[in-house]
C-alpha cells in the first residue's frame, strides 16, 4: 500500500475508502460498457440487415414477373396532392408486346410531350421509371451501405468481446474497416454507374 509524506496509509491513491473507485467500481464500469458496446454492435447489425432486404426489394423483387420497355409520354401534370408529376402516355415493350396504355407514371421530372422514358411495367400492371440494369445497380448499392455497417458494427462488437490476443483484435480492425471502405466504395460506383445507366 501507497503512503504519504508522513507514513500514514494513502486511501486515495489506491482507491479505497473512495465512493465509485476502486477494482469493483472499475469492473462495474468494464461490464457496463461492454453490454453497451455489444448493443450498438447489433442495432449496426441489425440495420444491415434491414438495407440487404431493402435491397432486395429494390432489385430481383421488382425485376421478376416485369417487362422492359419505354413510355412514350403523351402529356404531364401535377398529381392531386401537387407533390409529383404524373405522366400519361404509351408503354412499348422491349421484347416487340403489345403497347399498353399508361396512366399515372411517375417520372420523376416534368416531360415534354413525346419525350421517351425508360420504364419497367411489374406483374401488376404499374409502370416505374427505370431498367433492368438500373434497379439491380439500386440493390447493389443498398446491400454495400449494409456491408458498411456490418463494418461499423464489428467496432463496438469486438469492444464487447475483448479478446486478450492481440492479433485476433488487430484482425478484426483489419476487416471492420475492410467492410467500412468497401461497402462505401462500391456504394460511391453504384450512385456513378445509376447516372449512367439513367
Amino acid at each position: 500500500m501507497k503512503t504519504d509524506a508522513s507514513g500514514q496509509p494513502n486511501l486515495r491513491k489506491d482507491g479505497a475508502g473512495v465512493p465509485g473507485v476502486g477494482p469493483a467500481a472499475a469492473a462495474k464500469r468494464g461490464v457496463g460498457s461492454r453490454i453497451g458496446a455489444g448493443v450498438v454492435g447489433i442495432f449496426f447489425v441489425l440495420f444491415g440487415l434491414v438495407l440487404i432486404a431493402s435491397g432486395y426489394e429494390e432489385g430481383p423483387a421488382k425485376v421478376r414477373g416485369a417487362t422492359q420497355g419505354t413510355v412514350t409520354v403523351e402529356r404531364c401534370g401535377k398529381d392531386v396532392i401537387g407533390d409529383d408529376v404524373e405522366c400519361t402516355g404509351t408503354f412499348r415493350p422491349d421484347d416487340g408486346g403489345a403497347r399498353l396504355d399508361v396512366e399515372d407514371f411517375e417520372p420523376g421530372a416534368d416531360r415534354d410531350r413525346g419525350e421517351k422514358v425508360l420504364a419497367v411495367v411489374d406483374r401488376w400492371g404499374s409502370f416505374r421509371p427505370g431498367s433492368f440494369a438500373s434497379f439491380y445497380v439500386e440493390a447493389v448499392r443498398f446491400w454495400c451501405i449494409g456491408t458498411a455497417m456490418f463494418g461499423v458494427a464489428m467496432f463496438p462488437l469486438s469492444a464487447a468481446v475483448r479478446s486478450g490476443s492481440r492479433p485476433i483484435r488487430g484482425g478484426m480492425r483489419i476487416t471492420a474497416l475492410s467492410l467500412l471502405f468497401g461497402g462505401l466504395l462500391g456504394c460511391g460506383l453504384c450512385v456513378f454507374v445509376s447516372s449512367v445507366v439513367l
